[in-house]
């Protein structure tokens, strides 16, 4: 196998539910030794019991798919062995990832304050809500509530339904991935400078981030967007359309896309019509133009529309469901869905990692662990020995 980009580099995983490990899971898919810190006191990472579930071991593939190529260790961390345990791994990481409302990590002893002092070269990056400083800083913090709050759920949705949530928790997953960045560009200056830092990422900011035009329309032209279906601001066609079967989406973004466009569908003229001669009075008449589209696909299948489209060269795509996903062949072409072997599941599916990289490809070696599966490994590579593992477990401290 090729060498991975972060080979060497020990993370430390104090995450549950989806924004940290999504984190971490980016990092142990490009080889970081990512091992996941499980509260023995609370049966481990919530989302283990988490549908969907794989049959034949009754085993959660929400965790399982974050998870992969991860190790675990189990600790009670409110207990004083449990705290030496952990100092000693805090010592050894470059990278630690916890996703608990600030606050928790101190009640625990181990915030970055602590932990700098224990290892002044530890990249600390905590994800939560709404931040580590702020009002709102101690406010339990999900996704739902950072899509409220961070203004996108007022954007989403149908002209006069009520606000609606994205389909994927984007607060998550966007929070994660900001922390990830992060965590690298800090692990490239820590060449220079040989020290860690504290990175603050709230689910709440990572989605006004992501607000991009939307926001600066209220910026600077005192204009509060308003939810527009499949619509978008800065072109037109550029929505949902319907065919007699099922809808597709048309992405024309110029003028040249608008005449190509009509010319396929056999009407020509309208790129000269004054309602559709430029971007402005398209977007201006997209209602006018959508029936027009909405009637000329209305024999037709979705597929008959969009290899009509795309013939012209005009950016046209069906509407998958998730079964439309799965056997999609270009996706399975870019290996978004691949196998990681379990010694009782046999091989699982997950999600493939987005990133492709020739020289130093992300990998799947194993299968999410199981409940503190790595504890003597990694805990005696540190220089515990077992007699010591086996009474901290007497203890309560170790699973």
């Amino acid at each position: 196998m090729n060498k991975q980009l972060l080979e060497g580099i020990r993370v430390l995983d104090f995450t549950q539910f989806l924004a940290g490990p999504y984190c971490s899971m980016f990092l142990a898919d490009m080889g970081a030794e990512v091992i996941k810190i499980e509260n023995l006191q609370g049966n481990g990472d919530f989302v283990r019991t988490a549908r969907p579930k794989e049959k034949s071991t009754n085993r959660s593939m929400y965790f399982g798919n974050l998870n992969r190529n991860k190790k675990s260790v189990c600790l009670d961390l409110k207990t004083k062995e449990g705290k030496e345990l952990f100092s000693e791994l805090v010592k050894s990481a470059d990278v630690l990832v916890e996703n608990n409302r600030p606050g928790v990590m101190a009640k625990l002893g181990f915030n970055y304050e602590v932990c700098k002092k224990l290892n002044p070269e530890l990249i600390y990056a905590s994800i939560s809500g709404f931040g580590q400083y702020g009002p709102l800083t101690e406010r339990p913090g999900y996704d739902l509530i950072a899509q409220a709050m961070g203004g996108s759920m007022s954007i989403t949705g149908w002209p006069g339904s009520e606000p609606t949530r994205a389909g994927m928790a984007i607060g998550d997953l966007f929070a994660g991935l900001n922390a990830c960045i992060g965590i690298l560009a800090t692990l490239y200056k820590r060449k220079e400078t040989g020290l860690g830092q504290n990175i603050d990422v709230a689910l709440v900011d990572s989605i006004v981030s992501g607000l991009e035009a939307k926001l600066m329309q209220y910026v600077y032209e005192d204009h509060i967007p308003e939810k527009t279906g499949n619509k978008y601001i800065a072109s037109a066609p550029y929505d949902s359309f319907s065919a007699k079967d099922t809808e597709y989406v048309i992405a024309s973004g110029t003028d040249k896309h608008f005449a190509n466009l009509t010319a396929c569908m056999g009407m020509p003229e309208l790129a000269q019509d004054q309602r559709f001669v430029n971007t402005e009075l398209r977007k201006a008449n997209a209602d006018e133009l959508k029936s027009i589209i909405n009637n000329w696909g209305s024999d037709k299948t979705a597929k008959e529309c969009v290899d009509i489209i795309l013939g012209a060269g005009v950016p046209a795509g069906p509407i998958y469901n998730m079964k439309d996903v799965y056997e999609d062949e270009h996706l399975n072409a870019r290996e978004m869905f691949v196998k990681v072997k379990h010694p009782e599941a046999g091989e699982l599916t997950v999600i493939g990692n987005p990133i492709k990289m020739n020289e130093y490809p992300v990998q799947y070696k194993k299968a999410a662990p199981d409940l503190g599966e790595d504890d003597d490994e990694i805990f005696e590579s540190l220089g515990f020995s077992k007699e010591k593992l086996e009474e901290f477990r007497q203890k309560g401290a170790l699973k």
